[in-house]
């Protein structure tokens, strides 16, 4: 159960103790310590009863016994597939070209000799950027010792959908309890 600490009052916290400090948190109003910030080495087990919000990069190495991961759709875990936003992909401005990519691989085929090939290098960074997303989501799945929750999210004005690692997950869910419904997430 999550404790809450107001002043030197330690107690049970309630859900309007949470909600309160979600706003004060989503305001920019209290800075919350980064676990990597702290060079002493960051110990789960001594913030038992605790809510600990980590990155995936910043749990690995570290593990807990239950674990939420959040928006595991395909914005923030894409596919690799050119037809799904992606969090990289931002800053992309013409024809959804990665120009940092291209601008790579053209001059590497000009120093090489060799022919450019217009998006070939813009698909293999969004593959690239596909796994590196696969492997975080791996690390995140393993920092859960007993319980692992992961939702999807269809994002700001319903374009995103649940990423394939995500679908693959509920499929292996469900057969795994052998239960087609909801409740099997």
């Amino acid at each position: 159960r999550a404790q809450f600490q107001l002043g030197s009052e330690r107690r049970p916290a309630t859900l309007d103790d949470l909600r309160r400090e979600l706003v004060v948190i989503a305001r920019d109003e209290r800075k919350m310590q980064a676990i990597e910030a702290d060079k002493t080495g960051f110990d789960p087990e001594s913030h038992r009863g605790e809510v600990v919000v980590a990155t995936m990069h910043g749990a690995k190495g570290l593990e807990w016994d239950r674990v939420y991961l959040l928006a595991v759709n395909d914005y923030e875990f894409p596919g690799g597939h050119s037809d799904e936003p992606s969090r990289s992909e931002r800053w992309y401005v013409r024809d959804r070209l990665n120009l940092e990519a291209e601008t790579t691989a053209m001059l590497d085929a000009e120093l090489d000799q060799t022919s450019y090939q217009e998006a070939a290098a813009t698909e293999d960074a969004r593959r690239d950027y596909a796994r590196e997303r696969l492997r975080l989501l791996y690390v995140g799945i393993t920092r859960a010792r007993q319980e692992l929750l992961v939702t999807a999210n269809v994002g700001p004005r319903g374009r995103n959908r649940p990423a394939v690692p995500f679908e693959a997950l509920q499929t292996f869910a469900r057969q795994a309890t052998g239960n087609g419904t909801e409740s099997g997430q």
